[in-house]
C-alpha cells in the first residue's frame, strides 16, 4: 500500500495537472554543474515534467551486479531478447507485404525495407543512449492578430473562439548523443507514421534538417505539429501546438542561458538518492496550478476549495529517482507537502509502524501492506473525493446555501453525503464507528488461503472492539442493499471467536466473512482466511516472520516509517509463467483455425518459472513523513504493476475471455 500510495500520487499529478499548488522550494545554494552539451540545456527553464533514463551502457557495471545481470545472461534473457525481436517481424507483413500487394513502387518498397531495418535497431540504440521526456503546458500566447480578433469580437458582441482559451502544450523526447545513428530513429518514426497513414515530409529550418507530419484535420480548434531532427548531437522528437521552427528557435535561446539546468527541482533530482541513480525526474506543479486558476477557475465555481479539500492543493512538488545498489533495485519518491494538510495528505498518521505492530499473518504470505491512518481524516478525505468527482451532480442541497458561496455549498454537499452514508449503513459513522477504530490498516495475501486477489485479507486495528461489534450487528440491511438480494448470515465459532459468513446471490462466487479477533477487525472474501487468522492468534499455527536475509535488509531501512510493504515477486512470476503458455496456446489455436499461413508463436519463449524466480527476492517499501515531505523508499528485486494486489486475476480473466470469444 505505501508504494501504491506513491504511484497514486504520481498518477494524480498527471490526471489532475491543474490542481497542485506552486512549489515553495528554495534554490540549491550550491548548484550542480552540468556539461556544456547536456541535452537539458535545450529545454525551457519552465519545464514542468522531466524524466531521464540514462540507458544500460552508462551503468553497465551496476546492471551486471543487480539481478538483471544473471537474469539477462540466462535462458530468461534469451527469451526476452527473442520477444523484442518479434516486434519488427510482426510489423514487417504490414509494411512490406501489404504495399507489395497494393502495387507500390519499388522505390517505396525499398524505403519501407530500410525503415524496417532501422526499427530492428531502435531498442538497442535507446538502451545504449537513454532517453529524456519533457513536457510543459502554457497559457495561450497573445498575438497582435489574436488580440485584434478578440477585441473586434467583443465589440461586436461575440465571445472569442475556443482557440483563444486553449493553452500551449508541448512534449519533447530527446535521445542524447546519437551522433551518426540518427537515421535509426528517423527510419523508425517514418515507419510508425506511415503505419498510421500520416504523411511524412522532409523540411529544413534554422539550419537543421528533419522530418515533420501534421495529422489530418478532424475539426479541432487547434493544430498539432509533430517533427523530429538533430539538435547538436541529440535527436529530438517534438509534438505540440507550436510550429517546429518556433521550438528550434527556442532551443537555441535556451541553450545560451542554460535551459532547465538551473531549475531547483532539476538540481534536486540529480542529487537525490544515496545509490547509483539511473532514472530521475520531477513534476513542477507551480505553473500548472496557475494555468488552472487562470483558465479553468472562472468556469468551475468551487474548484479551488475542492482541490484543497481532497488534499492535492497541498502537494507542492514531486521528485523521484531510481537505480541500483548492489543486487537491489532502489527508488525514492519525495512528495513535498508542507503547511497545513487536508484530504488524503492529512489521512496519513506520522507515527512509526514496525513489524511488532502487524497482525499474525501466514508464514507463506506473498504480499502485505501496512499504513498508519487517522480514521476520521481518512473518512473526511473519502467524502471530499466523492464530492470532487461528482461536482457536476446536483444533490439538491445547493440552493439553500447558494448565497453563502462555494465553501458553504461544499460543506452542505458533504453533510448530505454523511447523512446518506449513515442512512445506508444504519449507524452513525462519526459516532458509532470512527471513534472506536485504531490507526493501523493492514492488507495481506497468502497463496494457501486464497488465489491472489480472492485471498486478500483486510485488517483494521480497534480501540473498542465491543463498540464495533455492536455497530456491525446493525448493518445487515446495508449488506442486503450491496448484494441486491436477501442475505443470510451464518455464525461459526472457531476457538471461541465468532466468524460471520455472509451468503447472498448478489455476491456471486464470494462468501464475504468477517470477525473481531482481539484488537483487529478482519474481513476476507472467504471464511478460511479468517479461520487461519484466529488459529495463528491462538498460537495453533505458525506466524510470518522475515527470513534472515529479509530481516537484514529491513534493518538497513529507516526505522521511523509510518508504512511498510512487503511483496515476494516469486509468487506472481511463477503464476504468470504458468499462465503464459495457456495464452500463447490459445492464440496459436485461433491462428490454426482461421489462417492459411500457420505461423505459431513459440510457446517456449515463456521462461521456466524456477529459473526465473531463483534470482528474485522480496520487495520492501518504507513510507516516512517528517511533516513536510512524504518519502517512499523502495528496495526490490523485480516488480510489476498492481503487484500490491496481484496481477494473476487479470491474466486469468483474459484467458477466460479469450476462450469464450
Amino acid at each position: 500500500m505505501p508504494r501504491f500510495f506513491a504511484l497514486a500520487l504520481v498518477a494524480s499529478a498527471f490526471v489532475f495537472p491543474a490542481i497542485f499548488a506552486s512549489p515553495a522550494i528554495a534554490a540549491d545554494p550550491v548548484p550542480v554543474v552540468v556539461a556544456n552539451d547536456a541535452p537539458e540545456k535545450f529545454l525551457p527553464p519552465t519545464t514542468q515534467l522531466y524524466v531521464r533514463w540514462d540507458g544500460v551502457t552508462a551503468h553497465n557495471d551496476a546492471y551486471k551486479k543487480s539481478i538483471w545481470g544473471p537474469v539477462m545472461a540466462g535462458p530468461t534473457g534469451d527469451s526476452f531478447r527473442s520477444l523484442l525481436a518479434m516486434g519488427p517481424k510482426l510489423l514487417g507483413s504490414s509494411v512490406l507485404a501489404d504495399p507489395l500487394l497494393e502495387g507500390k513502387s519499388p522505390v517505396e518498397l525499398k524505403q519501407n525495407l530500410a525503415d524496417l531495418k532501422s526499427a530492428e535497431k531502435v531498442i538497442d540504440l535507446i538502451a545504449d543512449k537513454g532517453i529524456i521526456v519533457a513536457a510543459e503546458v502554457r497559457e495561450p500566447g497573445p498575438t497582435l492578430k489574436g488580440l485584434g480578433q478578440a477585441f473586434g469580437g467583443l465589440v461586436g458582441g461575440k465571445m472569442p473562439g475556443p482557440e483563444a482559451l486553449l493553452p500551449d502544450a508541448q512534449l519533447i523526447l530527446i535521445v542524447p548523443n546519437v551522433g551518426d545513428k540518427a537515421e535509426i530513429l528517423y527510419g523508425t518514426l517514418r515507419l510508425a507514421m506511415r503505419n498510421f497513414n500520416y504523411p511524412v515530409e522532409p523540411f529544413a529550418a534554422n539550419g537543421r534538417k528533419g522530418f515533420r507530419v501534421t495529422p489530418p484535420d478532424r475539426g479541432a480548434p487547434f493544430t498539432v505539429h509533430a517533427a523530429w531532427w538533430v539538435e547538436g548531437k541529440h535527436f529530438v522528437f517534438y509534438i505540440g501546438t507550436r510550429t517546429p521552427q518556433t521550438i528550434m528557435t527556442d532551443m537555441t535561446f535556451h541553450a545560451s542561458k542554460g535551459g532547465m539546468t538551473g531549475h531547483p527541482l532539476f538540481q534536486r533530482c540529480i542529487k537525490t538518492g544515496n545509490f547509483e541513480t539511473i532514472t530521475r525526474g520531477y513534476i513542477d506543479t507551480g505553473s500548472l496550478v496557475g494555468l488552472a486558476k487562470n483558465l479553468a477557475g472562472p468556469f468551475v465555481p468551487g474548484l479551488k476549495e475542492r482541490i484543497d479539500g481532497v488534499g492535492l492543493g497541498g502537494l507542492k512538488a514531486v521528485v523521484f529517482v531510481s537505480g541500483f545498489d548492489g543486487k537491489e533495485s532502489r527508488a525514492l519518491y519525495e512528495f513535498d507537502a508542507p503547511g497545513e494538510r487536508q484530504g488524503i495528505l492529512k489521512a496519513i498518521k506520522n507515527q512509526p509502524l514496525g513489524l511488532n505492530d502487524l497482525p499474525p499473518m501466514p508464514p507463506d504470505v506473498s504480499r502485505f501492506s501496512a499504513l498508519r491512518l487517522d480514521p476520521a481524516a481518512t473518512y473526511d478525505a473519502g467524502l471530499s473525493v466523492v464530492d470532487f468527482l461528482t461536482m457536476t451532480v446536483d444533490y439538491g442541497v445547493e440552493e439553500d446555501v447558494a448565497k453563502k458561496g462555494g465553501p458553504a455549498i461544499i460543506k452542505a454537499r458533504k453533510d448530505f453525503l454523511k447523512r446518506e452514508v449513515n442512512k445506508f449503513l444504519g449507524v452513525s459513522v462519526e459516532d458509532d464507528i470512527l471513534p472506536h477504530l485504531g490507526d493501523k490498516l493492514v492488507v495481506f495475501q497468502s497463496p494457501t488461503e486464497g488465489l491472489s486477489l480472492f485471498g486478500m485479507v483486510v485488517c483494521v486495528s480497534l480501540k473498542d472492539p465491543a463498540k464495533i461489534k455492536a455497530a456491525t450487528d446493525r448493518m445487515q440491511k446495508a449488506l442486503e442493499t450491496i448484494a441486491n438480494s436477501p442475505v443470510k448470515i451464518r455464525k461459526k465459532m472457531v476457538k471461541g471467536v465468532e466468524i460471520r459468513e455472509i451468503y447472498g446471490r448478489g455476491f456471486g462466487i464470494l462468501t464475504p466473512s468477517y470477525a473481531i479477533v482481539g484488537d483487529w477487525f478482519v474481513v476476507s472474501a472467504y471464511p478460511q482466511a479468517i479461520q487461519g487468522f484466529i488459529l495463528r492468534t491462538k498460537g495453533d499455527l505458525e506466524k510470518w516472520k522475515p527470513d534472515p536475509e529479509t530481516a537484514k535488509r529491513l534493518a538497513k531501512m529507516p526505522a521511523d516509517g509510518c508504512g511498510i510493504q512487503y511483496c515476494d515477486p516469486k509468487s506472481t512470476a511463477s503464476n504468470l509463467c504458468c499462465i503464459g503458455p495457456l495464452f500463447l496456446g490459445l492464440r496459436n489455436s485461433f491462428m490454426e483455425n482461421n489462417e492459411t499461413d500457420f505461423d505459431p508463436i513459440d510457446v517456449g519463449l515463456v521462461p521456466n518459472a524456477q529459473e526465473l524466480t531463483k534470482h528474485l527476492f522480496p520487495n520492501l517499501t518504507i513510507t516516512r513523513d517528517n511533516g513536510k515531505t512524504i518519502s517512499i523508499e523502495v528496495n526490490e528485486s523485480f516488480s510489476l504493476p498492481l503487484e500490491a494486489i496481484g496481477v494473476e486475476p487479470l491474466a486469468f480473466a483474459g484467458l477466460i475471455f479469450g476462450l469464450n470469444f
